[in-house]
């Protein structure tokens, strides 16, 4: 049409981007300062020390897109659970309680159900993610997370019998949902929470935030999140890590600086 610029659909969608990557820069889940439960199990001892020690996030480019989603579907799943306690005649399902593995460790799980004993944690991930957890079950990570929320829920006088994670499908049908399980082992989150302390141990000992430098004597291992972590600048410059990962997360979002 005749006056319209060829250009404002370009400038339109920078400012759409812009406005969604900055409230998800600034929302509670991005500015929390604790480390959690999903993140103790990280495969990094380096990454979990900067968590630790407080040191700030220096990298923050990645396209948090699938995170948005993510929070999104966590939301609407949390309400859909909770409504259906209200039309049961006894409440089954434990929802986004929080819940305390160690002192000065909590985190929100997602999901217990009283029926049948299991801790639940949700994860949307992508094709990718998802045909990799039939194959292989969950990462490392993953696993000691849902451990750990199980060993919070044991504390809160729960005796869970197993723990679950739900991968519901990020694009697709709900029967792509695939829920791998396995029986309740508090030894697991024992010794991630033995880990954790012995890194926090040396982090402080290290005092690696006055002395980045020192950083570099805490071991790293390379993985595909390597690419957007959120400590990637200050290890570059504090040492270097080992970053060899597999895929590489986009640098840049158009329109975002």
């Amino acid at each position: 049409m005749a006056g319209r610029s060829m250009t404002a659909p370009t400038l339109l969608g920078a400012d759409l981007i812009r406005t969604v990557v900055d409230a998800a820069r600034h929302s509670p889940r991005n500015l929390q300062q604790a480390i959690g439960p999903s993140e103790v199990g990280h495969p990094c001892s380096r990454r979990i020390a900067y968590k630790v020690a407080g040191a700030p996030r220096t990298w923050t480019d990645a396209d948090p897109w699938a995170s948005i989603i993510g929070t999104a579907v966590h939301a609407w799943l949390a309400a859909a659970f909770a409504a259906e306690n209200l039309v049961l005649d006894e409440p089954r399902w434990l929802v986004e309680q929080r819940v305390h593995p160690s002192s000065g460790l909590s985190g929100s799980c997602d999901l217990y159900d009283t029926h049948t004993d299991t801790v639940i944690d949700h994860k949307v991930v992508g094709s990718t993610t998802l045909a990799d957890a039939k194959a292989h079950g969950p990462t490392p990570q993953y696993r000691i997370q849902v451990h750990t929320y199980g060993l919070g829920w044991e504390r809160l006088g729960k005796q869970p019998r197993e723990v679950a994670i739900a991968y519901w499908p990020r694009s697709g049908y709900l029967s792509g949902l695939y829920v791998w399980r396995e029986p309740y082992d508090r030894s697991i989150a024992d010794a991630a929470l033995d880990r954790l302390s012995n890194i926090s141990a040396a982090a402080l000992s290290l005092d690696i935030v006055e002395h980045p430098e020192r950083t570099a004597l805490i071991p790293a291992a390379p993985s595909d999140s390597c690419s957007h972590c959120a400590y990637k600048s200050s290890a570059a410059r504090d040492g270097g890590c080992p970053d060899t990962p597999r895929r590489q997360a986009p640098t840049s979002i158009p329109g975002v600086t």
